[in-house]
């Protein structure tokens, strides 16, 4: 009777401490993101930063709607350091950037240690795009990654059945074998996918289409490389970026920044960091991202 007792209250007790540990890390989740604060510093010259997989624009949205808006700042420095990410989101930044280029205050890319395929993507909406000598950036091409456990499921002995309205509304899942149908299916979306891709490239390189394309291969440049390939346009660092944004915004002197106050690293993220990436890894739903490996 006392062993069952005891039982009891260490089931308890262990059920309280993984409710307590699940609060905390959701009350963390549920922190504020990049974006959603209000900076009242002034400076002459915003410092946005764009770091990791790009997936959810509208913190970034909103922090350069806010810095483009504001009288006191004359110039913005997007700081790229990411690997790319989702093609939609990638689509987005570039555009929102192009509509800051197109007002009046100077919009300036500033490679940092990486910034390749959709994170070169977001880079073509500025004025001018600035990297360092060693800075991977290019991976100019598309992506989707399919999950298959067909073989899996015959060796435990599962079968998935589907019942769809055409031959390919299952196209790519995991449960499914592949077929020449659905590699050209998916094959002609990608495509269509990188051709996007190349003509912003052309367009905003001042490149003709297939000068573009013969640099499109998915391939990875430095920053020395790419400007001689002319896919930037000066080489410096995030210091050069800053100045050069101030020569053209008028600025007299040494120009003042303003850096956002970057997102804390939350509980979630450090316990469960990878998780949303390994669900949507195994997912039915393909992802199609301008990403560098």
């Amino acid at each position: 009777m006392t062993q069952r007792r005891s039982d009891i209250v260490i089931g308890i007790i262990i059920i309280v401490m993984v409710v307590g540990v699940f609060w905390m890390a959701f009350s963390l989740f549920r922190a504020p993101a990049d974006g959603d604060m209000s900076f009242s510093g002034s400076g002459d010259v915003v410092i946005l930063a764009v770091e990791g997989m790009i997936a959810d624009p509208e913190p970034f949205l909103n922090q350069l709607k806010q810095f483009r808006d504001r009288k006191d700042v004359k110039a913005i420095v997007i700081r790229i350091e990411s690997p790319g990410g989702m093609v939609a989101a990638s689509q987005e930044m570039y555009e929102a950037i192009k509509r800051a280029r197109e007002g009046e205050k100077p919009v300036i890319a500033s490679m940092g240690s990486i910034a390749a395929s959709g994170g070169y993507y977001i880079a073509l909406g500025a004025d001018s795009i600035v990297a360092n000598p060693g800075t991977l950036t290019g991976s100019i091409g598309v992506l989707m990654d399919f999950p298959q456990v067909t073989k899996m499921m015959n060796k435990i002995g599962i079968e998935f059945h589907s019942v769809t309205s055409g031959p390919l509304k299952n196209a790519g899942s995991p449960y499914k074998e592949w077929d020449e149908e659905t590699r050209g299916y998916y094959k002609s979306i990608v495509m269509n996918t990188y051709e996007q891709f190349v003509e912003v490239v052309a367009f905003e390189r001042k490149m003709d289409m297939n000068e573009a394309r013969d640099l499109a291969d998915g391939r990875v440049f430095t920053g020395e490389q790419a400007f001689q390939y002319g896919l930037i346009d000066r080489m410096g660092g995030l210091y050069d970026a800053v100045q050069m944004a101030a020569r053209m915004a008028g600025i007299p002197g040494e120009p003042t920044t303003i850096t956002p106050a970057r997102r804390h690293i939350r509980l979630w993220d450090i316990l469960f960091g990878d998780l949303e990436q390994v669900v949507n890894h195994f997912s039915q739903a393909p992802l199609l991202e301008y990403r560098y490996q």
